[in-house]
């Protein structure tokens, strides 16, 4: 917390901060005033988490002062003598969270920021939660309308991180993303950043924090996070100075994450690195779509998409610039190790793969299920779940097959239930049943 020491003596001020140090050593970032208009400036520029504040200070008492900012809803401990306690009480009326007599013990101040701190965790929580609900809101409008809201809680400047799941255990997976979220937020904690992660509709976790933070610090959390789960996650990372901003680098991205299936794969990979990288996109993209169409099943997919490889200008150069991303992935996808040199050899092994293909229809269980299901809260993270598919994954296979993105389909199949569930006399003359 920024906590905001309020006393014209300096040996009260030290004190208090001295026992608070001892009680949680680092936890705490302190402010300093000697007097109330000092106090009443220092708020001009930034609002801290807690006061400790004198009844009695020169040029305008802490009561005064009080009386002025109260409508600020800071938590606020009134610092008093024995002589005082009358005051202490006045104070109490305005909203003070608590009161000490001073010298105050440890113990004193430990019960006190106790207190102090669970109001601070319920405000933090309930800000997070209109964060994240704001930033679904703002997301859904830009993309059903493309409209942009302008944001309350959601303020730019904006560090963004788009992962992408190409593998992981359908048993374990919530377990793992909730530890993702949990790295991710210890970050954005200790910098006193606003966060949230969500599904996008194409299927991409995104994590959003109001704030900056260098991509190079991401890279130790998503290390922690592979040793420790049973995903490989890829993040791409966006920075933007305002929402427009966000969401051109956010398509970008999206039309670059095929990078990751030859170089850096499971790592942080930073706007700089996409663009040294975006030469390979052509071979990239094909292999991509590949794996897409191998796990849809697409057999005469596949093949062309196959052919098209074999016709890539410069497929041999382009395949020495990739790191061993690609081994790891095509060994991930077809469960035998991928140990590819040369172009020769990836040609070879993804004929193998192709011959190993099952043609099992995913299309049909997705939309059987969203019939079933449409009137609940049911996304491309529940589906892919029941399929036990990557969510982005999803998204490409079912855009392959259908020719549609699965986000519309949903809403199609919501709109014509809802329809089908009114009265005749209801519908608008167009869509009313004749007379008999």
């Amino acid at each position: 917390m920024n906590i905001l020491l309020a006393d014209d003596e300096r040996l009260t001020r030290l004190g208090l901060k001295s026992m608070i140090e001892e009680l949680y050593p680092g936890a705490h970032r302190f402010t300093e005033a000697a007097d109330g208009e000092k106090l009443l400036d220092q708020l001009k520029e930034e609002t801290p988490d807690l006061i400790f504040l004198d009844i009695h200070m020169p040029r305008l008492t802490g009561l005064e002062a009080y009386s002025r900012f109260s409508h600020q809803k800071i938590p606020v401990v009134m610092l008093t003598g024995y002589a005082e306690f009358a005051y202490a009480k006045e104070a109490l009326k305005l909203g003070a969270l608590d009161y000490l007599l001073k010298p105050a013990s440890l113990d004193e101040v430990k019960a006190t920021m106790e207190k102090a701190y669970a109001l601070y965790e319920e405000r933090e929580l309930l800000l997070r939660k209109d964060y994240e609900l704001e930033f679904e809101k703002i997301l859904d409008l830009y993309t059903t309308i493309g409209f942009l809201q302008s944001p309350r809680y959601v303020l730019p400047p904006y560090t963004a991180i788009l992962f992408y799941f190409d593998h992981y255990k359908k048993e374990t997976f919530k377990r793992d993303l909730d530890a993702l979220t949990g790295l991710l937020s210890r970050l954005c904690t200790s910098r006193r950043l606003r966060y949230t992660m969500s599904f996008l509709a194409s299927g991409e976790i995104c994590f959003l924090a109001s704030g900056h933070i260098g991509p190079e610090e991401f890279t130790p959390e998503l290390l922690h996070f592979h040793q420790n789960s049973g995903c490989t996650a890829t993040g791409f990372y966006i920075s933007a100075r305002e929402l427009s901003e966000l969401f051109e680098q956010i398509e970008a991205v999206q039309k670059e994450e095929s990078l990751r299936c030859c170089v850096r794969l499971g790592s942080v990979i930073s706007e700089k690195e996409r663009g040294q990288s975006a030469a390979l996109l052509p071979l990239s993209e094909l292999l991509e779509k590949l794996l897409v169409a191998h796990r849809a099943g697409d057999v005469m997919g596949y093949r062309n998409l196959l052919t098209a490889l074999l016709d890539l200008p410069q497929a041999k150069e382009l395949l020495v610039m990739c790191d061993q991303s690609l081994n790891r992935i095509l060994t991930m996808e077809s469960g035998t190790e991928a140990r590819i040199r040369t172009f020769e050899q990836l040609v070879e092994f993804l004929k193998q793969m192709g011959s190993q293909n099952q043609n099992v229809d995913l299309i049909d269980r997705i939309n059987a299920y969203v019939e079933e299901n449409y009137m609940n809260q049911i996304g491309i993270g529940t589906i892919a779940d029941m399929i036990d598919i990557s969510p982005n994954y999803l998204s490409k296979i079912y855009k392959l097959k259908t020719g549609e993105n699965f986000i519309d389909h949903l809403t199609g199949v919501r709109l014509k239930k809802r329809r089908s569930s009114w009265p005749a006399a209801r519908l608008p003359p167009s869509v009313r049943p004749p007379s008999a």
